[in-house]
């Protein structure tokens, strides 16, 4: 069921958790997009909003490290959003999306969320590192990988392949589209791709 946000409250922390997720800066165009794109708030909610953030310094111009800058706009700057700039989520943004998220979005909002942060996560921008290796198992090969990021480790699997042509398969795609893999591990396991398991 689609659902849509309309209190103002809900959207600044919705905004706030999907930025904290994505971990590194965007620009306004970019973020507004992810926000909007599965309607669950309007572009003018957005637009209201990200200001309101940004005066209040939950959110913040990136500098050219990728952090906060630390001047904040003046009271009286109506809009402050610019457009040609990248914007972080500020010290006390993360702490209102750590803290207020799982009080005020509903699960299946933070999940909506997340997939579509997860669509437009780049492992490279995260510095993000890829491993794999494999092994023979009889006639057979185990194929390991994993993806480790900022955080820790994001994704770390096993599979056996029957041959070497499909273990080699595995190992070129896995190497070219580690983002591609992982989110599409997500999509299976939370149930976001059970349309390929029906008959």
């Amino acid at each position: 069921m689609s659902m849509t946000l309309q209190n103002p409250e809900e959207i600044k922390i919705f905004i706030l958790y999907l930025m904290d997720r994505i971990g590194y800066p965007l620009s306004y165009s970019e973020i507004g997009n992810i926000v909007i794109r599965d309607g669950i708030i309007d572009y003018f909610a957005f637009f209201e909003q990200f200001n309101e953030l940004i005066r209040a310094g939950h959110v913040a111009v990136a500098d050219e490290n990728g952090v906060p800058a630390e001047r904040l706009p003046r009271d009286d700057d109506e809009n402050p959003a610019d457009p040609g700039k990248s914007y972080v989520i500020t010290k006390s943004g993360k702490l209102i999306a750590d803290s207020l998220a799982d009080n005020i979005l509903m699960a299946a909002v933070r999940e909506k969320s997340y997939l579509s942060a997860m669509r437009h996560l780049s492992l490279e921008k995260k510095g993000a590192v890829t491993d794999q290796s494999f092994e023979r198992d009889g006639d057979r090969y185990v194929f390991r990988c994993n993806i480790r990021d900022k955080d820790g480790l994001a994704m770390e699997m096993a599979l056996r392949v029957d041959t070497v042509y499909q273990l080699n398969r595995i190992r070129l795609n896995f190497d070219e589209n580690p983002d591609v893999v992982l989110r599409g591990m997500h999509a299976i396991l939370s149930g976001n791709a059970n349309y390929l398991f029906e008959n």
